[in-house]
């Protein structure tokens, strides 16, 4: 009975949150459609700060995803998280500080995991790991925290290594 309560309660604050959520599609920076180029889409989600927004991103998905992500705590990676990575991501490209630990944490999950230190170099790579019909995510989980201004800057960023493909 308790099983059965905690996974009713799981489902409606999975609802709760796509419909809290889904307020910002569209809107710039959140789940935003930037371009296609040779069938794989790329998708600017720069808003996405923490792993709920990052969650509900990748529940929006609806084809293969390479998922850039600057996720540098495994502490904050829920079993919720791991389930929809383990069923719609097929690569994921770490951009950032070099943490092994993730990197390692990833790559038992039986993904590809790319590591990139420039959000350039991370565009470049998804781009190559994917193939037509995919989509790439780009959805941080985290702040800025430093190496941009703001979330939007980095999605602007973001916006200007997919403009250079």
């Amino acid at each position: 009975m308790a099983a059965t309560l905690a996974e009713k309660l799981i489902q409606a604050r999975n609802e709760g949150l796509k419909e809290a959520m889904s307020d910002f599609e569209n809107m710039e920076h959140k789940l935003e459609f930037v371009k296609t180029i040779e069938g794989i889409d790329f998708i600017n989600d720069s808003r996405s700060t923490n792993i709920n927004s990052v969650w509900f991103a990748l529940e929006s998905m609806t084809k293969s995803t390479t998922w850039i992500m600057n996720i540098a705590q495994l502490e904050s990676i829920t079993d919720d998280l791991l389930d929809i990575i383990n069923e719609k991501v097929k690569t994921i490209v770490i951009q950032g500080v070099y943490n092994s630990a993730i990197y390692d944490f990833f790559n038992g999950l039986h993904k590809k995991v790319i590591f990139s230190m420039s959000l350039e170099d991370a565009v470049r790579s998804a781009f190559y790991s994917s193939s037509a019909g995919e989509v790439i995510l780009f959805s941080p989980g985290t702040v800025s925290a430093g190496a941009y201004r703001t979330y939007r800057e980095r999605g602007e960023k973001f916006k200007d290594a997919v403009a250079q493909l």
